[in-house]
C-alpha cells in the first residue's frame, strides 16, 4: 500500500490584500520546506518504508505544492501510526478465499479499509452553536439557488427552443452549445445566467469569499465542528470495489464523504433539482471551460454526448424546494462522520 499526502498551496485563490491570509501561506510553505510541517510529522513516523519519497515544487521562486509517499508492506499498522492522535482510527486487512474453477484453483483476495471516530474533544457549544448558524447560512444559499432553477426551469418552460443549447451547457459543459448561449442571450437571460452562477458558487464553495481577523475561514470551523482531520481522504484501490460506506466514487478514486461541505450542497441539489447538473458544476475546471478548451465529455460508449441529452431533455424540469432549517438539518447530518466509513474491494491478480 502507497501512502501519499499532497498540500497545494495557491496564493491566487487567497485575497492577496490580506496579511494574515498571506502570512499563513508563508509559514505553511516555509514548514514545508524545511521539513517540519504537520505531513512531514506524519510520515517521519512510519518505519521502515519499502520505498519513499517527496517532491516540492515551486512556481515563480515560490513553493507551489508539496507531495509526500512512502509504500509500506505492512499497511495495518502504518496506518495507525499515520494517523495517530486523529479522530479518525483507521484499520485495513485482506482475506484469502480459495475455490477450485473451470480453470483449475484460484485465490481470491479483499481487502477492506475502514475509519471510525477515534474520540477526542468534541466542540464546545459555542463552537457548535457558531457551526450550526453558518450551516443555516449555507442553507439560505440554497435555497436561493433553488429559486433561480425554478425560474430558469419556467422560463424554458415558456421558451422551449432554447432548452437544449441551456442544458447542454448546463449538464455537459458543451463548448459548441457555450458559444451559442453567450452569443445569443437576452438581457434577461445574462441576468438569469450570471445569477445562476453567483448563487450556484454561494452554495457549493460558501467559503470562497469568507475570512476572519485569523486568516481562517469559517467554513474551516464549521469543518472542524464535525469532523476534525485536517484533509480530505482519497481511497484508489487496486481492484474492483464491492462495497463503498461513506465513500463518493469520483474518476476512479474514493473520497471520504464526510468533512466535506461542497460534498454534502451536491447531495442536497441533487434531491431537489431535476434534471441534475450540480455534479458537472462541482467538478468542471471553470478556467479551461471559458478559456475555450473543451467542456465536459462523456465516457460512456453506448451513449455519445446526443444521447445523452436527449435523455436528460426527456426529464420532468422541476425544483423540489424545502426550508432553510431542514437543509441546515440534512447538511449536519451528511457532514457528521458515519460510525464506520468502509471500503472494501476485490485485488487485481498480482
Amino acid at each position: 500500500m502507497e501512502i501519499r499526502a499532497e498540500v497545494r498551496l495557491n496564493r491566487e485563490a487567497g485575497d492577496k490584500n490580506d496579511e494574515a491570509i498571506q502570512n499563513r501561506i508563508n509559514q505553511v510553505a516555509a514548514e514545508l520546506a524545511a521539513g517540519t510541517g504537520f505531513w512531514h510529522e506524519r510520515f517521519d513516523r512510519l518505519l521502515i518504508p519499502a520505498s519513499e519519497g517527496s517532491d516540492l515544487k515551486r512556481h515563480k521562486g515560490e513553493i507551489s505544492r508539496f507531495r509526500r509517499w512512502a509504500v509500506m508492506t505492512d499497511p495495518g499498522p502504518a496506518l495507525l501510526e499515520f494517523f495517530a492522535g486523529t479522530q479518525i482510527a483507521p484499520a485495513y486487512a485482506i482475506t484469502e478465499r480459495s475455490e477450485n474453477g473451470d480453470d483449475g484453483p484460484s485465490t481470491t483476495r479483499t481487502a477492506t479499509l475502514t475509519f471510525r471516530p477515534a474520540g477526542g474533544s468534541p466542540p464546545t457549544g459555542d463552537e457548535l452553536a457558531d457551526a450550526r448558524r453558518e450551516l443555516l447560512r449555507v442553507a439560505n444559499a440554497i435555497v436561493r439557488f433553488q429559486g433561480t432553477v425554478g425560474e430558469l426551469w419556467s422560463y424554458l418552460e415558456d421558451n422551449p427552443e432554447k432548452r437544449r443549447t441551456w442544458i447542454s451547457v448546463l449538464a455537459f459543459g458543451d463548448e459548441e452549445g457555450l458559444d451559442e448561449l453567450e452569443g445569443n442571450l437576452s438581457d434577461y437571460e445574462e441576468e438569469l445566467w450570471t445569477r445562476l452562477f453567483d448563487d450556484l458558487f454561494s452554495a457549493l464553495w460558501p467559503d470562497t469569499d469568507l475570512s476572519d481577523a485569523d486568516g481562517f475561514a469559517p467554513y474551516e470551523r464549521l469543518r472542524q465542528a464535525f469532523d476534525a482531520f485536517p484533509a480530505t481522504l482519497t481511497v484508489k484501490p487496486d481492484g474492483q470495489v464491492v462495497e463503498a460506506v461513506g465513500f463518493v466514487e469520483a474518476d476512479g478514486v474514493y473520497v471520504l464523504s464526510a468533512g466535506d461541505i461542497s460534498w454534502a450542497v451536491v447531495e442536497v441539489l441533487e434531491e431537489t433539482v431535476s434534471p441534475s447538473f450540480v455534479g458537472f458544476w462541482a467538478n468542471i475546471d471553470f478556467e479551461d471551460l471559458f478559456g475555450g478548451s473543451p467542456g465536459a465529455g462523456t465516457d460512456d460508449e453506448d451513449c455519445d454526448l446526443d444521447c445523452q441529452l436527449e435523455e436528460t431533455l426527456a426529464l420532468p424540469f422541476v425544483v423540489r424546494p424545502a426550508r432553510a432549517p431542514e437543509i441546515a438539518n440534512a447538511l449536519e447530518n451528511a457532514l457528521t462522520p458515519l460510525g464506520e466509513h468502509r471500503l472494501r474491494w476485490i485485488r487485481d491478480p498480482q
